[in-house]
């Protein structure tokens, strides 16, 4: 057996270097409280592989406090909901707003994901699932362990008050870049989630962006852009290691950066 004093060194060692570890720790701090935008086009809900989902743009409404993790969990904050419905195959149109929702980070501040299961489906047969977001509509994180720095009910009241009003008034400005992204969405999520997609499928959703697009309503100048965006992706992507949904997500953030930058300089933060 080790002497006392030797036995003694290494408790101390031991609990010195637990000590440190624990202090080397990242500090858990509550991220970004995000603005969900609003859609005037249904988003198409795709299932894989048992699993739902559906991508949705966002801004960030709080500039000092860090962007979102992938999978950092959200909820929704208010009355508000989004509207999931599901179309059978004789047009009956079946609500499915009761349905457990997930609610995550998809690409910092800028996209969040949503997901169920699509075992909640099966009671209803073969649908086509979309879903419409409302106007003002916002996203809390979810509380966690150990938070240094919870959102308080004063940040949550204030983010989801005047500075969502701030940013819807900021977005609707531009109408160019917002519904130029409402449109690259509608292509990202035509798109298979994990991987890259096909030949055939690739063709198939430029197909549909193309007739999409042009019943969408919107001016030519956000139809322009989208299409702009989608046709050099669907260039960029016909090889490599990037896929056509990642390309198509990389400029929808850029719009979207642009104007999240624009709705902090606006409350004077600067960005």
């Amino acid at each position: 057996m080790a002497p006392l004093n030797k036995r003694l060194r290494v408790s101390l060692f031991t609990a010195a270097s637990l000590a440190g570890a624990v202090a080397a720790l990242p500090a858990l701090a509550a991220p970004q409280i995000l603005a969900v935008a609003s859609t005037d086009l249904k988003l198409p809900v795709t299932c894989e592989k048992g699993e739902c989902t559906v991508e949705l743009t966002t801004i960030c409404l709080q500039e000092h406090r860090a962007s979102p993790n992938i999978g950092a969990g959200y909820y929704v904050h208010g009355d508000k909901f989004f509207d999931l419905s599901g179309r059978t195959a004789t047009g009956q149109e079946i609500s499915l707003a009761h349905l457990p929702l997930e609610i995550t980070a998809a690409r910092g501040h800028n996209a969040v994901r949503l997901a169920f299961r699509d075992t909640h489906l099966k009671k209803y047969g073969p649908l086509e699932i979309s879903l419409s977001v409302p106007d003002n509509l916002s996203l809390v994180p979810l509380p966690v362990a150990n938070d240094v720095k919870p959102q308080t009910e004063e940040d949550i009241l204030l983010a989801t008050g005047p500075l969502r009003e701030a940013a819807t008034r900021l977005v609707d400005l531009d109408v160019n870049k917002r519904d130029a992204a409402e449109l690259i969405n509608q292509a990202i999520n035509r798109l298979p989630w994990r991987g890259r997609a096909s030949d055939t499928e690739r063709a198939t959703v430029r197909a549909a962006f193309d007739d999409l697009t042009e019943k969408s309503g919107f001016a030519s100048g956000a139809r322009d852009n989208a299409n702009a965006v989608v046709n050099e992706c669907y260039d960029r992507t016909m090889a490599g290691s990037l896929s056509f949904r990642a390309c198509l997500g990389s400029w929808h953030d850029r719009l979207i950066g642009t104007l999240n930058t624009k709705y902090w300089k606006s409350l004077g933060a600067g960005s």
